[in-house]
């Protein structure tokens, strides 16, 4: 495949490192063209932004590492956006208007292509829509609306086909859009993660974390956020309530009662988790981009561990993972851990197990006696190689 000369890598945007953009292809304004890392771009594709932004601002981005094969058409009234990994069949068509007559129409329309999902060859992305994460769109489908994360659709208008479900880690089959509604609720009932925040007059450093989860993901019922406050400062409060309009997803709990703090309020707030696996986290610890994703796909290969001790890395790479079992191993990995103690991710439902199994142990602190009791209900636990924070810590850490 001949590529595009070095000399037109400077008219765009940007035109990230390792790319290799067909040279057999047309782009009306690559100016305001957005080009990530590593992304491949085949043969007779045609990139047409008509109606270009008065600031210069990108019409198309294609996110790092998205793979868009021959004769990708994308038309740009507005702004059109391919997020990272995401990968395009052959003769796909997308046009954020779904007219060609609309060309030039309202220039603050987006349409969005979310990280991970798959457009299927000779498929049609029509209008202002937005396709969710790790979808999957059928050979010769026309989409017109959106499409939650981590759904199989297909047909003329396209339909929901599949739906993943977290709390049986299956795609689930519907067969109408009833069903599809029906199981999508169910999934926003009982998410893949609840991330747990107890607020402790930190409405700053709480807005930031949040700022930093939401960037990531939507609410698209595998994520849950719960924030526990205990009412010293009413800063907080406005956070909280400020979330809980924008975010079906987001759950706010005020509570004057709450522990002060230690593996009291720890217990407290794993405890008000629904997910499947419940983390335990602090709200002064943003979240780094493009964490967050990669390790949802964990919790999914390991849904039978009890614990997934994360053990952050010094260099910035995808989640390196080893099944492990019993008692002793974890002690190991824990007492041998600098400080701070390495963060853990519990099984909800073996975390809810040991509620009444507690038994006094050599440690006085009852979040350490309880994560133990968990493991010798369920030995089986996994080390996660990873690092999702600046600090790479959280509250609910290990001994």
């Amino acid at each position: 495949m001949h590529t595009i000369p070095p000399s037109l890598y400077y008219r765009f945007y940007r035109y990230g490192r390792g790319c290799r953009i067909a040279s057999d292809g047309v782009l009306s304004l690559p100016e305001q063209t957005a080009i990530g890392t590593g992304v491949m771009v085949r043969e007779g594709y045609r990139w047409e932004i008509s109606s270009p932004s008065k600031d210069g601002s990108p019409r198309i981005l294609i996110g790092d590492r998205c793979e868009c094969s021959r004769f990708l058409t994308i038309i740009a009234s507005g702004k059109v956006e391919l997020k990272a990994d995401a990968i395009t069949g052959p003769h796909v068509y997308i046009n954020d208007a779904r007219q060609d007559w609309e060309k030039g129409g309202n220039p603050s329309d987006t349409l969005i292509i979310g990280e991970g999902s798959w457009i299927g060859a000779h498929s049609s992305i029509l209008g202002p829509v937005k396709i969710g994460k790790g979808c999957v769109v059928g050979a010769g489908s026309v989409v017109l609306r959106d499409v939650p994360d981590y759904c199989v659709v297909a047909g003329n208008p396209a339909e929901f086909r599949r739906i993943y479900e977290p709390s049986s880690g299956e795609w689930i089959r519907v067969d109408s859009e009833a069903e599809a509604r029906r199981v999508l609720e169910r999934r926003s009932r009982e998410p893949l993660l609840s991330i747990c925040i107890p607020g402790r007059n930190q409405a700053v450093e709480l807005k930031r974390c949040l700022e930093s989860i939401y960037a990531q993901m939507d609410d698209d019922g595998l994520i849950e956020v719960c924030v526990l406050d205990d009412a010293s400062s009413e800063e907080t409060a406005e956070v909280g309530h400020h979330y809980g309009q924008l975010h079906r997803s987001f759950r706010y709990h005020r509570d004057p009662d709450l522990a002060a703090g230690g593996s009291v309020v720890a217990s407290q707030a794993a405890d008000r988790g629904r997910g499947k696996f419940i983390m335990l986290h602090e709200p002064g610890d943003s979240f780094m981009p493009n964490t967050l994703l990669p390790f949802l796909n964990v919790l999914h290969t390991h849904p039978e561990c009890a614990i997934i001790l994360i053990q952050p890395t010094l260099i910035r790479s995808n989640p390196q993972t080893e099944r492990l079992e019993g008692l002793s191993e974890f002690f190991r990995l824990t007492a041998s851990s600098s400080s701070p103690p390495l963060p853990v991710v519990l099984n909800r439902k073996d975390w809810e197990r040991t509620a009444d199994s507690v038994q006094a142990t050599n440690f006085l602190d009852p979040w350490v006696s309880r994560q133990h009791a968990l493991l010798q209900l369920n030995p089986q636990f996994c080390l996660c190689r990873y690092t999702m924070t600046e600090a790479g810590r959280h509250i609910g850490s290990a001994p």
